[in-house]
C-alpha cells in the first residue's frame, strides 16, 4: 500500500539510510596513520601499551623473533624508536649468525638456499615492518615494474645503449695488485738476503709457509692487509661492490641478514668464516628457497637472483668504469643456472648462449636500479664505510628515500621490444598500440603498462603466497579467540 503521508515516507527513508550507514560503518575496517595503504586491521587489534613495549624489547634481547613478530602484528602501533629499530636488526643478525649459508661470495653450494626457522622468523619480521609502513623500499621492485621490461633478450649493443657501459666494463678484470705485491716481496727478500747474508731459499720457504698459514688459519687476513696498504682504493671498491649486492637484494624483497667487508670481519662471522671469503652479503630469497625445495623454479625467481648476483659487478662498473671483482659472482650464476637443467620446469635449457644473455639481462637491470636509487646507494655506502650495523644500513636506505622522495617504481622505465620482421631490439618508453587483430584489455588508468601474458607457474606462486598468508591470519584469529574465551 502506498504511504499517504509524505512526512512518514521521508522519515522512513531517513531511518533506512541511517541503518545502512551504521551497518556499513560497523563493517568498515578502521585505518590509522601508522599503516600503509594496503594494510587492514582486524577487529581484534588493540593499542600498544608500555608493557607491550617492554615485552617486545625483552623478546628482542632474547632474540626470540617469532614471538616478537606476533606481538608486533597484534600491536602495529607499537612505537618504533631509533633504538628499538637497531634492536630489531641486531636480533636478526644474532639469530641468523650461526647459519653458515647464503654468502653472496660463495654461490656454488646448493645448501645456501636452505630456508631455516631463523630465516623464516627474519622474513616475517621484515614483512611485518613493511606492512606497518616502516620499510617503504623493501620489495619495491617486482616482475611487473622491472626498470627494463619487455623481452629478456639483451644484446651487447642494447646493453651499452641503455647503460653507457660496454660488455668489457661489465666483465670482471683481474687486478695486478697481487702481482705487484709479489714482485715487491721478492725484491725485499733479495735485499734481506744480501744485507743479512741469509739464504734466499730459506727466506722463500719462510715466506711461502707464512702465506699458507695466513690462508689456512687467518682466512688470508694478513695478506689482505698488505694488499690494502699497497692499494688504498681496494677497500673502497670492496665496499661499493657489496653495497650493490645489499641494495638490490633489499629492493627486490630479499631480507638481508648481515655483511662483512674484510677477511678479519669474516673470521668473526659464522656465515662467512668457514667459506674463506674476504667480503660478502648474506641474504635469503624465501620464494626461491621454497621453489628449490619443491624442484620447480619460476623465471621471476631466477631474475631476482640474477640481478642481485650481478649487483656487485654493476656497481663497480658504474663507479669506476670497469669491474675488477666479481669473477666468483659470474661463476656462481653459471653454476646456479646450469643446475636448473633437467628439472620439471618450464624455463629454457640453460646453455652458454642463454646463460650469457641472462647475465646481460641481470647486469642491465642492476645498473638501471643502482642509477635510479643512487641516493639510497650513496647513503648505504656511507653507513658501510662507518662500520654501521645491519639496522644502520637499512635505516640509511629508508631515510635517504624518505628525505629525497624516492619511492617504488610505479612502472618500468621502458620496454625492450623486437622490431617487426627483424631480429633487432628497440627501446621504447611507451608500448606501441596493438593492431585491431590483437586487442588489449581496456584500463581505467592513463598509464600504459606492459601486457602480462598468463604464466601458470607465476599464478600458482602468487596463489600459494596468498594461501600461506591467509592460513597465518586464520591461526592468529584462532589464537585471539581462544584468549578471549
Amino acid at each position: 500500500m502506498k504511504n499517504s503521508n509524505p512526512k512518514h515516507g521521508i522519515a522512513n527513508g531517513a531511518m533506512a539510510c541511517l541503518l545502512v550507514a551504521l551497518t556499513a560503518e560497523a563493517f568498515t575496517i578502521p585505518k590509522t596513520t601508522v599503516y600503509n595503504r594496503s594494510q587492514r586491521v582486524n577487529s581484534f587489534q588493540r593499542y600498544a601499551t608500555v608493557d607491550d613495549g617492554e615485552k617486545f624489547d625483552k623478546l628482542l634481547e632474547q632474540t626470540d623473533l617469532r614471538k616478537a613478530v606476533k606481538l608486533f602484528q597484534s600491536t602495529p602501533d607499537l612505537e618504533l624508536t631509533r633504538d628499538r629499530w637497531s634492536r630489531i636488526f641486531d636480533a636478526i643478525e644474532e639469530s641468523t649468525s650461526e647459519a653458515d649459508l647464503n654468502s653472496i661470495s660463495n654461490r656454488q653450494d646448493q645448501d645456501m638456499l636452505t630456508f631455516t626457522e631463523s630465516r623464516s622468523d627474519m622474513t616475517a619480521m621484515y614483512n611485518t615492518l613493511k606492512e606497518n609502513g616502516h620499510l617503504k623500499l623493501f620489495g619495491a621492485i617486482d616482475r611487473f615494474n622491472m626498470p627494463a621490461s619487455g623481452v629478456h633478450t639483451v644484446k651487447p649493443s642494447m646493453l651499452e645503449q641503455l647503460t653507457g657501459l660496454s660488455m668489457k666494463a661489465l666483465t670482471p678484470k683481474p687486478s695486478n695488485t697481487f702481482l705487484y705485491a709479489g714482485v715487491a716481496v721478492a725484491v725485499l727478500e733479495a735485499l734481506t738476503s744480501s744485507y743479512f747474508d741469509i739464504s734466499l731459499n730459506f727466506l722463500f720457504i719462510v715466506t711461502t709457509l707464512f702465506a699458507l698459514s695466513d690462508r689456512i688459519f687467518l682466512n688470508g687476513a694478513l695478506s689482505e692487509t698488505v694488499l690494502k696498504t699497497v692499494s688504498p682504493k681496494t677497500q673502497e671498491k670492496i665496499t661499493k661492490h657489496e653495497a650493490g649486492h645489499f641494495l638490490l637484494a633489499y629492493l627486490l624483497g630479499c631480507p638481508v641478514e648481515g655483511y662483512v667487508l674484510s677477511a678479519w670481519a669474516a673470521l668473526q662471522d659464522a656465515r662467512f668464516g668457514s667459506r674463506a671469503v674476504s667480503a660478502g652479503t648474506a641474504f635469503v630469497d624465501p620464494v626461491l628457497a621454497k621453489q628449490i625445495s619443491s624442484n620447480k623454479v619460476t623465471r621471476s625467481s631466477i631474475d631476482r637472483y640474477s640481478i642481485v648476483v650481478m649487483g656487485g659487478i654493476a656497481s663497480e662498473a658504474v663507479h669506476y668504469g670497469q669491474a675488477d671483482g666479481g669473477a666468483g659472482d659470474e661463476m656462481a650464476l653459471i653454476g646456479f643456472l646450469t643446475n636448473l637443467n633437467g628439472g620439471p620446469s618450464l624455463n629454457p635449457v640453460w646453455n652458454d648462449i642463454t646463460i650469457r644473455n641472462q647475465a646481460r639481462w641481470g647486469a642491465l637491470q642492476a645498473v638501471l636500479l643502482l642509477k635510479e636509487y643512487r641516493v639510497c646507494f650513496d647513503a648505504l655506502v656511507d653507513a658501510l664505510e662507518r662500520g654501521g650495523t645491519l639496522g644502520d644500513c637499512i635505516y640509511a636506505i629508508e631515510n635517504a628515500g624518505r628525505e629525497n622522495g624516492i619511492f617504488p617504481l610505479e612502472r618500468p622505465l621502458g620496454y625492450i621490444i623486437e622490431r617487426p620482421n627483424s631480429m633487432e631490439e628497440e627501446w621504447v618508453t611507451e608500448l606501441p598500440q596493438e593492431s585491431p587483430a590483437q586487442p588489449q584489455p581496456t584500463t581505467t588508468t592513463s598509464t600504459t603498462k606492459a601486457s602480462k601474458p598468463f604464466d601458470a607457474d607465476e599464478s600458482l606462486e602468487t596463489l600459494r603466497t596468498y594461501k600461506e598468508e591467509l592460513q597465518a591470519r586464520l591461526r592468529d584469529l584462532d589464537t585471539k579467540l581462544s584468549e578471549l574465551n
